[in-house]
């Protein structure tokens, strides 16, 4: 199909107007994406997180001198713990490959499903024994990794590039939302005649909704979808490269980029700072601070729901500052972030025993600044690697797997009881690597797009257009004139005869 089965120019007649759609989201379509996404890795996260609150209200075995015994003891804790890291490793390496072949639709809803059936399982698993529950904590790390890099696909093709930073922002609050639902509704469940299984079959139930939406509403470019104006199209596919086509991705190359390189040592001490409390959270407010059950699910979830009021301000900030360069603002976001964290972290190991509302109020802090380094680091990974995004966020989950798989054991051996002092040495491990790993970041940091986005590759797949084909034979706007003399040339030819 091309060009001129859609125009026929006469030097006499304008250029008949390009086709307008009229849509039901009025140029948004892009934002119900958005939202969805948002929906469907919140889930999937919240599946992984409902074991760190509900393993607190589980109930063991009493021995003869009536003694109560934990279900798990503290090494079995700190294996099911590692054990969804294990997982997201293991579904790590395969998955940008898939999201190449199959498209980031079909991946995306299969790791979903499986999520979903594993989380409706835990229960089952729970009482059949530690082995059991340790399978499916790794099958949930599996479909966990889905998260990183579904967000790098759907950044790369649904988000506009002078407006990355907020969807970016907005696309991460998944890390926030997944606690601020998870967090709660398992600690209303321990407390209710239900018991703490009702809140995975609430989970895997929401989960399977979720996706089964996501499946009938996404696709993987704007172009597949029929929602999307032709206006919206044009916004999203401005300055952007590779379109219509999926291109083999250069890892070697990526992986040799100083700036990629420094984008994924500034993650390994910003995922470690955030894996420290979301994982040990709930235990840190319970047994250091003294707070009881009912009211550490409340006191773990506000500080997420204030980190995501902290990044939807931030996003728009992110993109709109011209006052000052881009790259500043991405290191000015970075030392921010990690700066209050690390900070925080001094403070609390230096607080004295008892104070606990200052222990919660930078235990919050440390927690609502994590949340702006989606636009520091990870915009800088945006704007670096563009559509190689889906790569970069995929090395993301693998360190974000590494420091979960890496803290229970380290944490079981610096904290055995659960004292402030043992603490106190925890996070002044922690907040040395924070500041160590970003300041390596604020000096590679660069704003630009990598050549190795513009150069295409050797071997390209051609992208299967099924949907909406009509749309890849629109000529562009800036190929307009060009077309229109060349029309003009073939009827004046025509003339002659």
């Amino acid at each position: 199909m091309g060009i001129k089965s859609f125009y026929k120019v006469s030097p006499l007649e304008p250029k008949p107007p390009v086709k307008q759609q009229k849509t039901p989201f009025r140029d948004s379509t892009r934002f119900v994406i958005l939202v969805l996404c948002i929906l469907c890795m919140t889930l999937v996260l919240a599946n992984t997180l409902t074991l760190n609150f509900t393993i607190i209200c589980m109930g063991g075995s009493v021995d003869a001198n009536g003694t109560s015994i934990p279900r798990f003891d503290e090494k079995e804790k700190g294996w099911l713990f590692s054990a969804v890291a294990i997982g997201c490793l293991i579904g790590t390496i395969p998955i940008t490959e898939l999201f190449t072949r199959f498209g980031a639709r079909k991946v995306k809803t299969a790791y979903g499903l499986i999520s979903a059936v594993a989380t409706l399982l835990s229960p089952l698993a729970v009482n059949l024994g530690f082995y059991y529950i340790l399978v499916i904590r790794a099958i949930q790390g599996f479909a966990l990794t889905m998260t990183f890099s579904a967000s790098g696909a759907v950044t790369a093709q649904w988000a506009t590039l002078s407006r990355s930073g907020i969807y970016v922002a907005l696309l991460s609050c998944h890390l926030q939302f997944a606690p601020i639902f998870a967090m709660p509704t398992a600690a209303g469940f321990c407390v209710s005649s239900v018991g703490w299984t009702g809140v995975y079959y609430l989970q895997g139930g929401l989960t399977i909704l979720a996706f089964a939406l996501f499946f009938y509403f996404f696709r993987d470019t704007p172009r597949k979808h029929k929602n999307v104006s032709s206006k919206e199209l044009g916004k999203l596919e401005a300055g952007k490269t590779g379109l219509g086509q999926k291109n083999r991705t250069p890892y070697l190359t990526i992986c040799r980029d100083i700036v990629i390189i420094g984008t994924w040592v500034s993650w390994i001490g910003g995922s470690i700072a955030f894996q420290i409390f979301l994982q040990y959270g709930p235990t840190y407010l319970n047994k250091v601070l003294g707070m009881d059950v009912a009211k550490t699910g409340g006191a773990t979830a506000i500080p997420y729901f204030l980190s995501f009021l902290i990044k939807v301000m931030a996003g728009p900030f992110s993109d709109r500052a011209t006052c000052i360069s881009e790259r500043a603002r991405l290191i000015l976001f970075t030392i921010v972030s990690q700066g209050t964290m690390a900070t925080c972290f001094i403070v609390l190991a230096l607080l004295p025993v008892g104070q606990v509302l200052v222990g919660w109020i930078m235990y919050a802090a440390a927690i609502v600044a994590s949340g702006l380094s989606c636009v520091g680091v990870f915009k800088c990974a945006h704007m670096v690697s563009r559509q190689y995004l889906t790569f970069v966020m995929s090395v993301f989950s693998i360190i974000n797997s590494c420091s979960v798989l890496v803290l229970p054991f380290f944490v079981s051996y610096m904290v055995p009881t659960n004292t402030s002092a043992e603490w106190a040495v925890v996070f002044y491990i922690i907040c040395g690597v924070v500041i160590a790993t970003n300041a390596f970041f604020c000096i590679v940091c660069r704003a630009d797009a990598a050549s190795w986005t513009k150069d295409a590759p050797e071997e390209i797949i051609q992208e299967e257009e099924k949907d909406n084909e009509w749309r890849l034979d629109l000529p562009k706007e800036k190929d307009a004139p060009e077309i229109l003399e060349k029309g003009k040339k073939v009827e004046w030819e025509l003339e002659k005869y």
